[in-house]
């Protein structure tokens, strides 16, 4: 079987022609130009990750923390620099993508027709110290994990729900009471209240 055609197995010989250079293979963008910078902050305000946005600027995920951590060290040490600009416009475009997410997450909250589940999601990953309650510990069991439960037999269980309809059933029955009762006539101390 012979090659496909225009392909030879053996690499070219000898200066290429013309007296040009031989092509040079194409690896991540070590330097932060201006294209790359708006390339990737772009991208992060459309809501890509670290790694997301560079690879799509032409680069890696550890230059950009090279640059950012770069441009945080010059901010502590009161300079300026092209690295003090990526870091500043870095965190305003995942502000600004954060904050449509916290948008979304309370339009769910009043339209009960949207589901805001996906939204919320993303802001506690993204940002767990800043979007999750902390959970209570509970006491550890016997084996040293997970909660406690008490064991009580299904008369038990029958009781206590029992007990606790009758409770919520006489405080239906008060607050309907209260709901037909005229009202009270206005106190003669002049409040009103």
């Amino acid at each position: 079987m012979s090659p496909p055609r225009g392909y030879s197995p053996k690499p070219p010989s000898g200066s290429p022609a013309g007296g040009k250079r031989a092509q040079k293979y194409s690896g991540p963008a070590s330097t932060l130009t201006y294209k790359i910078q708006t390339a990737i902050i772009a991208e992060l305000r459309q809501g890509a990750t670290k790694r997301m946005a560079a690879a799509l600027a032409g680069t890696t995920e550890a230059r950009i923390q090279n640059w950012l951590r770069r441009g945080r060290e010059a901010i502590e040490g009161g300079k300026r620099s092209r690295y003090t600009e990526f870091v500043v416009e870095v965190e305003r475009a995942q502000a600004e993508f954060q904050k449509s997410r916290v948008k979304d997450a309370l339009d769910a909250i009043s339209d009960k027709t949207m589901d805001g589940r996906g939204a919320r999601w993303f802001l506690a990953v993204t940002a767990p110290k800043d979007f999750t309650i902390p959970r209570e510990a509970t006491a550890p069991t016997s084996a040293g994990f997970g909660p406690v439960f008490e064991f009580v037999t299904p008369d038990e269980a029958r009781a206590k729900l029992d007990e606790k309809l009758a409770t919520f059933i006489a405080q239906h029955l008060k607050a309907e009471s209260l709901k037909d009762a005229p009202p009270e006539p206005p106190s003669e101390d002049g409040d009103g209240d």
